[in-house]
């Protein structure tokens, strides 16, 4: 069974015109920190594990 990667989750809340909206992804925006690039490669790898695993590949 493959386990999907975990996001981390942030306490980030912008407010717009007086709506208070939740972005607790706004840390992958920064795609050149090593934090962001540690989540693309989980991210790509478990892709690829997926894909691996398909059959009708």
């Amino acid at each position: 069974m493959n386990l999907y990667p975990v996001s981390q989750k942030v306490d980030q809340v912008d407010e717009y015109h007086g709506v208070k909206i939740a972005d607790p992804y706004r840390w992958l925006e920064d795609q050149n920190s090593a934090e962001t690039r540690a989540w693309i490669d989980e991210q790509t790898a478990y892709a690829r594990r997926i894909v691996a695993e398909t059959p009708q590949r």
